[in-house]
């Protein structure tokens, strides 16, 4: 596996469409490898302010074409070896987190074999789906004595047509936390396929850091 970062120039026309049309970001991506079997689990990070592209991926990219559209000229990627990085994972292991996510919950009517999917909009839901999928995904969410350690940091609707003109409504949220490993073969599982839907536009990605 492999874990890649490009600073982005949010001056540029470029980028500024993309960031808010993540289907310009996830055709560029596409375009840096040569095989298309693998998914792109990637997402927008903002820090010290600036703003990061970074992907998780199996195969190595070649993003000089992904920096020609979104970066500075010059500008290198970043990119690394994830593997010792996810061996040394371990049950009962405390780490800080962030998420970027499309927390989202099915609604049947009479008579539908399959429900509406919707996002949830406020910030109760999205805590308690973030909840629902830490227990699925080999952690939990550490407490600040009564109180849950994540928070939702942002919440922002993504709206843009794809090019067979189809409109796309997603709502991205954000979770900041601390969480504890329970199994560390499951979480490792989310850290490289990442957690929900949406992940082709940017959704899903979980990283961690030591506390």
């Amino acid at each position: 596996m492999y874990i890649s970062r490009v600073m982005l120039n949010t001056a540029r026309r470029n980028t500024q469409i993309a960031l808010n049309s993540p289907n310009r970001f996830h055709g560029a991506i596409e375009d840096s490898f040569n095989e298309k079997q693998d998914r792109n689990l990637w997402r927008i990070d903002r820090l010290n302010g600036n703003s990061y592209m970074i992907m998780v991926r199996c195969s190595k990219p070649d993003l000089d074409s992904f920096i020609e559209q979104f970066s500075d000229k010059g500008q290198k990627a970043e990119i690394i070896s994830y593997d010792k990085f996810l061996e040394s994972i371990q049950n009962g292991s405390i780490w800080r987190f962030r998420l970027v996510a499309n927390p989202t919950r099915s609604i049947k009517q009479d008579g539908e074999e399959r429900g509406k999917v919707v996002a949830h909009i406020t910030e109760k839901y999205q805590l308690e789906w973030l909840l629902q999928k830490a227990s699925k995904n080999g952690f939990h969410i550490v407490q600040n004595g009564t109180e849950s350690s994540a928070s939702v940091t942002a919440s922002e609707w993504k709206n843009f047509k794809k090019k067979n003109k189809y409109s796309v409504h997603l709502l991205a949220v954000s979770y900041d936390g601390i969480l504890q490993v329970d199994d560390a073969e499951l979480f490792r599982h989310a850290l490289c396929n990442g957690i929900g839907r949406e992940k082709a536009y940017g959704m899903g990605l979980l990283t961690i850091m030591r506390v």
